[in-house]
């Protein structure tokens, strides 16, 4: 994906106009980085915005003991570590490279400057930043309220709406688990328990749901 195009797909830069697309990209850079790569580290003072222009950018946090929690996993059009761009705290979260990846750095003061001198960017902004909390409420629900057969059956269905019925596994059954606050035993006996009950088959890195209906009245979720 081009610089601008990626900028388009920004939910608070959707409806900025060219001139301020061009002033962005003009103290842009590409950075480049490989799977396995830690773009920026929890607690890492922001240095600016990063877009994602291909690739996919896991940002997670982690425990003391090494457990780790994904919060989301950011892809083409997505904007990484812009919390603290606006209230200027260090970084939330860290962030990593689930494959080879390239994004658009703008720095943080120019990033500033020029959403300051446009007061609907900052409206937009806060819009952008509203629906991430949401997100992440949603995700402490998920944690809190839900045991892990009933994430799984959830994140498997969210999978299948958005894919099709037969979709590829896009992590480790270890990523999947660190994404679904648990972990990669639990996930894998409960796909095969799935499996053995006929709602889903497995087969060279592709599920296909066979039974909705099944997984919906497991996660108590509606079509």
């Amino acid at each position: 994906m081009e610089a601008r195009e990626a900028l388009r797909r920004v939910l608070f830069l959707r409806d900025a106009n060219e001139e301020v697309l061009r002033t962005l990209l003009a103290r842009a850079r590409i950075v480049k980085v490989q799977r396995g790569e830690v773009l920026f580290l929890r607690g890492e003072p922001c240095h600016g915005l990063h877009v994602v222009l291909d690739g996919a950018i896991r940002v997670y946090n982690s425990s003391s003991s090494g457990r780790e929690q994904v919060i989301g996993v950011e892809r083409a059009g997505s904007v990484i570590g812009e919390l603290p761009l606006f209230d200027g705290g260090n970084q939330p979260y860290s962030a990593e490279a689930m494959s080879p990846s390239r994004l658009l750095f703008i720095p943080r003061e120019h990033f500033l400057t020029v959403i300051h001198a446009h007061p609907e960017l900052m409206q937009a902004a806060l819009r952008a930043l509203a629906i991430r909390v949401r997100r992440l409420l949603h995700l402490v629900e998920e944690l809190s309220l839900h045991e892990v057969p009933e994430r799984v059956a959830r994140y498997l269905l969210a999978q299948a709406k958005e894919r099709g019925a037969c979709f590829t596994l896009d992590y480790t059954h270890a990523e999947l688990a660190a994404q679904l606050g648990t972990v990669r035993e639990m996930v894998t006996r409960t796909l095969n328990r799935f499996r053995k009950a006929g709602w889903i088959s497995m087969q060279d890195g592709k599920i296909t749901v066979l039974d909705r209906d099944a997984l919906q009245a497991l996660a108590r979720v509606q079509d």
